[in-house]
Order: C-alpha cells, then sequence, then structure tokens
C-alpha cells in the first residue's frame, strides 16, 4: 500500500454517526463516520507513555503507537477518543546499559491490507554498551501479536518508519550504529522483508561520517522507494568525529533497493527531513528543520521537491536568535483530500529550555504558503516525535501533553481550534 496520507473529506454532523448502512444498488455495508466533536483527553496508564505515529482506519476509530513502560506501545480509540483497546509489547526486552536502562519504543506503523497492523521499533540510545536492536512486529486487527522479527543485530539497526508496499510485503527504512572511528559504513539503511518476517534484501546508504539516518520511506508508481532522513558530513570546525554538519538528503531507489539518484540540501550548519508525502502533481512536500546559521536556534522548514529532490519552492520560520523562543521544527505531514492543504505537526522550543510544546502549522500546497499556526500547551518528554491525522469529521487528530508530560490525545477542527 503505498501510503500518501490523504485526507478524506467527510461532511462534519453534530451527532454521533458511526453505523453499517445498506447499499441499495449493490447490498454493501458501508459505514459511515462522522462524530463532530473537540477534546483534549489524557491516556491512560503510565505516566512516561509516549506517542509517536498515528492513523486513521475504516471502522471509525484510528490506532497510535510509541512506548509506554519502556517498552513499544499500541492503543486503539474510537471517535471520541475513548480507549478501545491498549497493549504493551512485554515479549520486547527494556535495553540495558552502561547508563541504565534505555526504552524501546514503536516509531512508526502501517494500517495492513489483512486489517492488522505493522510496527517498527528503535532503541532510545545509540551507546554500544546497550548492544540493542530495532524490531519489526505484525499484529491483528485487535493487537495481538502475530509474529516479531529483530532487525539485523550484527550491529545494532534502529527502525524510524515501515510501510506495506503495493506487492503486500514491508519495507522499513531508518539507521545502523557505527562508530565515528569507522568510515564509509553507510549507517543508514533501507530492508525489505516478506509478509511472513523473512528478511528479503537489506541496503546501506551515506558517507563517510556515522550519522546517517532515514526518518520516512513512500512507495512510488513504479514499484521503487524515496527515504529522507539526514547526511552527515565534515566542515567548519566539526568532522564526522564530533558529530559533524548535516544536510537534508532525498534518496530514490528501485524496488530492489539500488540507489538511483539522491539530493543533499544544507546551508552552513544542520539540516534534517523528518517526513515524505507526494501531492497531487506528482512533486513531493518534504518536512524538515533547519539552522540559518551555526550558533542560531532550529527552525521549522517545508519544501516541495521534484523526483529528483530538486527544491521547487520552500517555507521556513524566521531566526529566533535574540528571542524568547529557541526553535521549532516540523516531524510529520498530511495533505487534504481536495489536494490543496499541507498540514504539518511539530514542536516549538521556548525558555525554560525544557518546554517542548506541541504546535500544528497549515500551507498552501501549490506554494508553501502559511495559512494558519497553533499552539497546543503542555510540554513533552523531550521525544521530538509526532503524529497527526484528519478526523472523520475534517477536523485533525494527534498526540500533545499535559504540563505534567503526560500523554494526551487532541482532537481540534479544520482550523486547528480546540
Amino acid at each position: 500500500m503505498i501510503r500518501y496520507k490523504l485526507l478524506l473529506l467527510f461532511i462534519g454532523l453534530a451527532f454521533w454517526s458511526c453505523e453499517e448502512t445498506e447499499d441499495p444498488d449493490n447490498s454493501i455495508n458501508i459505514i459511515e463516520c462522522s462524530l463532530d466533536t473537540l477534546f483534549s483527553r489524557e491516556v491512560e496508564g503510565p505516566g512516561n507513555t509516549d506517542g509517536y505515529d498515528i492513523e486513521r482506519l475504516d471502522d471509525c476509530s484510528y490506532v497510535g503507537v510509541g512506548k509506554s513502560s519502556s517498552r513499544p506501545w499500541i492503543m486503539k480509540i474510537d471517535e471520541a477518543g475513548n480507549e478501545i483497546w491498549s497493549k504493551i509489547f512485554e515479549e520486547v526486552p527494556i535495553p540495558q546499559g552502561n547508563y541504565g536502562s534505555g526504552h524501546q519504543y514503536a516509531t512508526a506503523l502501517d494500517a495492513t491490507t489483512d486489517g492488522g497492523f505493522i510496527l517498527c521499533t528503535s532503541v532510545s540510545t545509540n551507546h554500544p554498551s546497550y548492544n540493542s536492536t530495532g524490531f519489526i512486529i505484525k499484529t491483528d486487527s485487535s493487537g495481538v501479536t502475530e509474529w516479531i522479527t529483530e532487525l539485523p543485530s550484527n550491529r545494532t539497526h534502529h527502525g524510524k518508519d515501515i510501510i506495506q508496499t503495493i506487492e503486500g510485503d514491508y519495507v522499513v527504512v531508518g539507521t545502523w550504529f557505527v562508530s565515528s572511528a569507522e568510515t564509509s559504513q553507510k549507517s543508514a539503511f533501507m530492508a525489505r522483508y516478506t509478509e511472513s518476517g523473512s528478511l528479503s534484501w537489506i541496503e546501506h546508504y551515506g558517507g563517510a561520517c556515522d550519522e546517517d539516518v532515514f526518518n520516512a520511506v513512500i512507495q512510488k508508481d513504479d514499484g521503487g522507494f524515496i527515504a529522507v532522513g539526514q547526511f552527515e558530513h565534515e566542515g567548519g570546525v566539526y568532522n564526522c568525529d564530533f558529530y559533524g554538519y548535516t544536510d537534508l538528503w532525498f534518496v530514490s531507489t528501485d524496488s530492489e533497493g539500488y540507489l538511483l539518484y539522491e539530493s543533499m540540501v544544507g546551508g552552513p550548519a544542520w539540516e534534517e527531513a523528518t517526513d515524505i508525502l507526494m501531492l497531487m502533481d506528482g512533486s513531493f512536500a518534504v518536512s524538515a528543520k533547519k539552522r540559518h546559521t551555526i550558533n542560531h536556534p532550529i527552525n521549522a522548514w517545508l519544501l516541495n521537491m521534484d523526483m529528483t529532490g530538486n527544491i521547487l519552492w520552500e517555507w521556513n520560520e524566521p531566526d529566533y536568535s535574540g528571542g524568547l523562543r529557541l526553535g521549532d521544527d516540523l516531524q510529520d505531514i498530511i495533505l487534504s483530500g481536495d489536494g490543496q492543504t499541507i498540514v504539518a505537526m511539530g514542536f516549538t522550543y521556548d525558555l525554560p529550555i525544557d518546554n517542548i510544546v506541541p504546535n500544528v502549522w497549515a500551507f498552501d500546497a501549490a506554494t508553501g504558503q502559511q495559512l494558519w499556526t497553533n499552539s497546543y500547551g503542555g510540554e513533552t518528554g523531550g521525544t521530538g516525535r509526532a503524529g497527526i491525522v484528519e478526523a472523520f469529521d475534517q477536523g485533525l487528530l494527534f498526540f500533545g501533553y499535559t504540563n505534567g508530560k503526560r500523554l494526551k490525545i487532541i482532537k481540534t477542527d479544520p482550523q486547528g481550534n480546540i
């Protein structure tokens, strides 16, 4: 399944309407979902629960993933935000290393054609003492585990995004551990797995430094893939041994993962792509973050790129140097059903230094002009990860946080108002 993240348009009704009706011509049961509501609801459970990705389903519900009690976690909710079921994957071990216990968290999911879900996981630290790799988890429609596959463990691999392909199998991207003493190890990876969880192939990408990462992947119409992330390189006073500079990285492959072309886009400091989707004209929207100069804050960045990674237009937040805001970024993007609006979820970073606040931006998909932006208060646990979907009534639904850093679910109207 190609994940375009298209937002289907629904008519918002002021009453509950999630029921099956019969098509008089074909006698097909059609599920109608349209609860018109706004809410901000705290997620029950341990206080260290974080949400990373969320999807809308066909049965008037949503499913989200993240971590809880240091393990991968999945939850299904109804239109009103009520929990239907949730699960912590106890079969996944908690990483242990020189700095105590780490976290194994689900970074992404995709709904599968059999009604279940496919997840990938990542470890919270890349320190070699933890020696813990990520996993791919396949569940049924109730979140019950069908199989778990460990990502290659000869070197620890961390999954950042996963999709079901149009052929029915799975592709996962991310990064793997390479020490700064090693060169040309190509620390980003793309791997393809069968429907039963067997590895079909794995390819590594990158340069001489050790911080190359793929954060997102989509499948092209020709069966190949585009992955985006960051490409590390030396420059100025920094080299590969001490976290060199990074560029936004756009990579296109064929269906077997062989590199066709790549594009690096960057300025004098650090840039990184976080998500990608295809627009109606066949070009791509890429969410990202950048620094205007080396010593200035990170800023939210949105780009429109063609098939080979050339920039068609771009937008970014202004340089906040000297102000109270320490920066912002975009983490996840979706596209309206009519193809006219891009909605991005991310964070703002304000003083005091640990005040990381969820934020949503909307843009004209043709020009990149900002239409509106809203902030939602609270503080994250410092995870810097987000997911957003359109609700059944055309509003928006995403994870947020309370002032006590507890996870909550936020449902807004189409303009981002609660």
